[in-house]
C-alpha cells in the first residue's frame, strides 16, 4: 500500500498509509446515513408544520439544506481533516506533500465533491490514480491517509516503553520496522563470542541511519535508547499528526 511522509511535532517525517478505498467508502455511507437523518428529522418538521406559516416552512426548509451542502467542508475545517465517518474508521485528509491542508484546499476539493459523486467519478479515479486521490483531492494537492496506530509493534518487539517515556531520538522515525527487529535482535542475541563489536557495528549503522551519535552512551545504550523512543514515537505517530 502506497504512503506519504507527514511531519510530526516533533519536526521528523514520519510514513503513514495511504487510506484504503473500502475505509474510504465505509466512511462515506456513514456520512451519508448521517446526513440521511438530518433530512429525515426536517422532513418530518416540515410535514407537521402548519400550512399557512411560510416563514416556519422556509426557516425548516435552510436549516435542512444549509447543513447538507456544507457538511463536509465544516468538518473537514473544524475537525482536522474529518468528516465524522472518517473520525470513526480513524483516517482523514492530508496534504500529499505532508503538510497541513490549508482552507483553500479544504475549499477545493469539496467543491468538486459533486463532480466526484456524477457516475462514481471519484471511486474511479481513486482506483485509477494508486495514491488515493479522487478529482477533488488532486486539484487541491491532497490525499487520504490512515490513522492507525501500530500498537502492535510493542508487543512484537518485546519492548515496555511508557507514557511518560522521554524520548531522545526523534529521528529515529527514519528507522523501518524491520531495522527496528534487527536492533532488538542484536540486543538481545547474548550467545555470540563477538557481542561488543556486534553492538558497535550495529549502533554505528543506526548513527548513520538517524544523523544522531548518542554522544555520551555506550553502543548498548544507544540501541536501547532508539528502540524505545522507536516503539513510543511510531505507536504515537497517529495521535501525533492529528
Amino acid at each position: 500500500m502506497s504512503s506519504i511522509g507527514i511531519e510530526t511535532a516533533q519536526n521528523v517525517v514520519v510514513q503513514h498509509e495511504i487510506a484504503s478505498v473500502g475505509h474510504r467508502i465505509v466512511a462515506y455511507i456513514l456520512d451519508g446515513l448521517i446526513l440521511g437523518a438530518w433530512i429525515l428529522v426536517w422532513v418530518f418538521i416540515l410535514m407537521f408544520s402548519e400550512p399557512g406559516e411560510v416563514g416556519a416552512v422556509i426557516m425548516v426548509v435552510v436549516c435542512m439544506v444549509i447543513p447538507y451542502f456544507f457538511y463536509h467542508l465544516v468538518c473537514e475545517l473544524v475537525m482536522d481533516g474529518k468528516s465524522i465517518g472518517k473520525s470513526v474508521m480513524n483516517i482523514k485528509v492530508a496534504r500529499a506533500d505532508g503538510g497541513q491542508p490549508r482552507i483553500g484546499q479544504y475549499l477545493l476539493r469539496w467543491l468538486l465533491r459533486p463532480v466526484d459523486g456524477f457516475y462514481g467519478l471519484g471511486l474511479v479515479v481513486v482506483l485509477i490514480n494508486g495514491k488515493g486521490q479522487r478529482l477533488g483531492d488532486l486539484a487541491a494537492g491532497t490525499t487520504v491517509i490512515t490513522l492507525k496506530q501500530r500498537m502492535k509493534l510493542q508487543d512484537t518487539l518485546m519492548t515496555e516503553v511508557g507514557v511518560e517515556h522521554q524520548v531522545r531520538f526523534p529521528e529515529v522515525v527514519r528507522l523501518s520496522d524491520a531495522q527496528a527487529s534487527m536492533i532488538k535482535e542484536v540486543l538481545t542475541n547474548t550467545g555470540v563470542g563477538n557481542r561488543p563489536a556486534l553492538l558497535e557495528e550495529m549502533a554505528n549503522k543506526v548513527r548513520r541511519a538517524i544523523g544522531n551519535s548518542g554522544d555520551g552512551m555506550s553502543s548498548s545504550e544507544f540501541l536501547q535508547q532508539v528502540l524505545k523512543d522507536y516503539v513510543y514515537l511510531t505507536g504515537q505517530q497517529g495521535q501525533t499528526a492529528r
